[in-house]
């Protein structure tokens, strides 16, 4: 605190909470998480032209982006797989629900085996032992992409502030 000209003390200047920093990383996680999905239906109800393209454009860097492996909202091809699309959609559930809240000694296993059943479809699939199987990508994805969230929320709100 300090003192003001009219001798009251004024309230000193404090740091974001711990919980309002930790809620403006949840949001900004979900709204990450539903970005491909949401730029899909919008170029598929709205005429966005190139807005639209260079929005589809931002996930190139990310994925491979096969139309084969890929879903369509309404007639539109996402701008990502569906695996990175499931991996999207599970960041934006992780932050949305964020549980359970374990430490990184428990999670780090979870998400060794999320990743290697994410290669164990990867492999099945390039080896031709089975087609390309949208539910399974997405599976993988969403579980991968909900363990992220979850870990790294758990482990921010366990940052000392």
């Amino acid at each position: 605190m300090t003192a003001c000209a009219s001798g009251r003390e004024a309230p000193a200047a404090h740091p974001a909470e711990p919980s309002s920093r930790l809620s403006a990383v949840r949001c900004a996680l979900a709204l990450l998480g539903i970005l491909p999905w949401c730029i899909a239906l919008a170029r598929s109800h709205l005429p966005l032209g190139e807005l639209g393209a260079a929005l589809d454009r931002l996930f190139v860097p990310i994925c491979h982006r096969i139309p084969g492996r890929s879903l369509a909202l309404e007639g539109v091809v996402m701008p990502l797989c569906s695996r990175c699309a499931g991996i999207f959609a599970g960041v934006a559930a992780g932050a949305a629900i964020a549980r359970p809240r374990l430490g990184m000694a428990t999670w780090r296993p979870i998400l060794i085996g999320l990743s290697a059943l994410m290669v164990l479809d990867v492999a099945t699939q390039d080896l031709g032992l089975r087609p390309v199987w949208h539910a399974t990508r997405l599976a993988t994805g969403l579980a991968f992409g909900y363990a992220v969230a979850a870990a790294f929320l758990t482990r921010l709100a366990r940052r000392p502030g």
